[in-house]
């Protein structure tokens, strides 16, 4: 069942920090990548020209060129099978974080923060009903968005969230400044305080391993939308890319 639509009141009066756009230019080429490779029209035809180049190159029999130029699309489509959406869900989510127990001096019994990332629209939906519900049954002390449009938050006000309670900004640009920023809010705010981390099933486990490194106590909790097949492999493959990075980055 998707998310109820909510009527969201302009101009809740909440926290929210808003930043001049700055996008890095590393960014616009990982999307055009991502683009690509997310795009089998694209990817299957230049793997297959660049299988039967390197054949060439090689100097293989003349016959493994056809094979190459065939064989190689044939495998890679394997990429966009919900067989491989589920192998490649599957492994993100052994990623997630051992869990970190209370720091000395700590109570393990604190309630945490809810911190939202930015992901648009329809898993936002998913992740503010997340939230909401645990702010209004006492389970949190309050909620921050990172990196989000500031309609995320108002959804929270919406959804029956006091607006002293929410918080947000719209700098980060990353899931690594989603954590950089969020922890220096949290040691003005709430110092000390874990975090309820709620996001889609894909991200969580990148995502909470960033907050980790900031030192915070992170409660992973995945929100997972009703979305097409076409979308979950879509966030299967990126996510399945961008955990690699941040391995090679040392920021998991």
């Amino acid at each position: 069942m998707p998310p109820e639509s909510v009527a969201i009141a302009p101009a809740a009066s909440f926290s929210w920090q808003a930043c001049p756009s700055a996008p890095l230019a590393w960014i616009e080429l990982r999307e055009l990548v991502l683009g690509w490779v997310q795009t089998p029209v694209l990817l299957l035809p230049a793997a297959a020209a660049l299988a039967a180049v390197l054949a060439w190159l090689l100097q293989l029999p003349r016959p493994v060129l056809p094979a190459a130029a065939l064989l190689t699309p044939l495998v890679l489509s394997a990429l966009y099978s919900p067989a491989a959406t589920a192998l490649l869900s599957g492994w993100l989510m052994a990623q997630l974080p051992a869990p970190v127990s209370s720091p000395p001096g700590g109570d393990p019994g604190a309630l945490p923060v809810v911190v939202l990332v930015g992901r648009g629209p329809a898993i936002a939906a998913a992740t503010t009903e997340a939230a909401a519900d645990r702010l209004r049954r006492g389970q949190a002390l309050a909620a921050y968005v990172s990196g989000d449009e500031r309609a995320t938050a108002d959804r929270l006000v919406a959804l029956g969230v006091a607006p002293a309670r929410v918080a947000g900004d719209a700098c980060a640009r990353t899931t690594w400044e989603n954590a950089t920023l969020t922890a220096a809010w949290l040691r003005q705010r709430h110092p000390g305080a874990p975090v309820l981390l709620i996001t889609d099933p894909w991200q969580l486990p990148r995502a909470a391993n960033a907050f980790q490194r900031q030192g915070i106590q992170v409660q992973p909790l995945a929100a997972e939308p009703p979305l097409a097949p076409v979308e979950r492999n879509r966030l299967a493959l990126r996510e399945t890319a961008a955990t690699l990075l941040y391995r090679l980055q040392g920021r998991m």
